[in-house]
């Protein structure tokens, strides 16, 4: 082959690979003023999901990336008692009314009907409660269901479980004012919503743990139900339009308490799986982005804590900040949602392997399902 036809090849390959390595550093990496942000992308994670993020034309453009608030940057969470005023709400969480005999039953990976009919008919008022919501408009059925039975059967074992472990939820806490139970009402919708927006992601995911997924999105909700409980006074944050990082600093700086820690006392209390504490421990963490020093945890179970936290501040912005009467995100990102709470979202999306509800959002016939859902739900009632 002639000298200069070889060098002219090397030219051009060179110029490729310079093309391509240019490329490649541009990325998927917002400009932000944390330099934590630059994405890490992992793909060993939990069933399902593994394939690299979806990089979103949005972010990288800095203009997108609105400023940070001093209040977020300047943001501690609390992750264990800290002084005698959260202790002693910590002990009040303990000793509250004794958790549902079921609620731990419910928790269990249960796929069979006749399991899960044989733990609900221990139960005739939780019978009653799941009968009466399968005969709610929010599934408009045609014909009345009478039967636990044929609940179970219409609605699937894993919406019904879900349902039945709300109201065992319910009956572990005690409401004395109307703000308590119109604020318990939204968390109900919210926990709701979440599980339903965690269901239909997984499964378009094709990920096998799917029904876990769900019911640890519902769970999510626990410790605001404990929050809620112990002091009626925070139900204001749940009425009030707060944004959740709003609804989390305002709640630490009157109790000295979170959700995290509530959830994680109430969850002790009802002896609920270990890794379902440990999961609500950390359920605040991506807030901060401390996620990974987590020593409990391992880097399957931070997804799931990941996946769960970001499909329930989706849920918030449309149950309790009403930021959006439907579901219309189109990624999740901090520039799309302009909430503080989605700040680290991509580089821990990225990080968990997580890039591709992206996509899941993006798609029509979701945000047709999800939205049918919120009309049922009536935010507004």
């Amino acid at each position: 082959m002639p000298l200069d036809i070889i060098i002219n090849s090397i030219a051009i390959a060179g110029l490729i690979l310079v093309l391509f390595l240019y490329r490649m550093s541009k990325k998927s990496t917002i400009a932000t003023k944390n330099p934590k942000m630059k994405s890490t992308i992992n793909t060993g994670t939990f069933a399902g999901i593994g394939e690299a993020s979806e990089p979103s034309p949005k972010l990288r453009n800095p203009k997108d990336v609105p400023a940070l608030s001093e209040d977020f940057t300047s943001f501690e969470l609390l992750e264990e008692i800290a002084d005698e005023k959260q202790r002693k709400l910590f002990e009040s969480a303990t000793s509250l009314k004794k958790p549902h005999p079921l609620l731990m039953s419910l928790t269990r990976n249960i796929n069979d009907p006749k399991e899960l009919m044989d733990i609900i008919k221990n139960d005739p008022e939780l019978v009653v409660k799941v009968i009466k919501v399968a005969n709610s408009s929010l599934f408009a059925l045609r014909k009345s269901i009478t039967t636990i039975n044929h609940a179970i059967v219409y609605l699937g074992v894993l919406q019904a479980k879900n349902i039945a472990m709300q109201f065992a939820l319910e009956s572990s806490a005690e409401f004395v004012t109307n703000e308590q139970k119109q604020a318990y009402h939204k968390i109900w919708k919210a926990s709701f919503l979440a599980s339903s927006i965690g269901l239909l992601i997984a499964k378009d995911l094709k990920l096998e743990n799917s029904a876990e997924l769900s019911t640890r999105c519902l769970l999510d909700y626990l410790g605001d139900i404990s929050l809620l409980t112990a002091k009626p006074k925070i139900a204001k944050y749940y009425l009030n339009h707060s944004s959740y990082f709003a609804r989390v600093r305002g709640i630490q700086k009157e109790l000295g308490t979170n959700s995290a820690i509530m959830g994680t006392s109430f969850a002790k209390n009802a002896e609920l799986p270990q890794e379902i504490i440990d999961s609500i421990s950390a359920s605040m963490l991506p807030l901060v982005d401390k996620l990974k020093d987590s020593e409990l945890l391992s880097q399957e179970q931070q997804s799931v804590v990941v996946f769960s936290y970001y499909v329930s501040r989706i849920t918030d912005l449309i149950v309790f900040e009403r930021t959006m009467d439907t579901i219309n995100l189109e990624e999740i990102s901090f520039a799309e949602s302009r909430c503080e709470s989605f700040f680290y979202s991509q580089a821990q999306i990225e990080h968990y392997g997580l890039g591709r509800i992206n996509g899941t959002l993006r798609k029509p016939r979701f945000k047709d399902d999800v939205n049918a859902i919120i009309e049922k739900l009536g935010l507004d009632s």
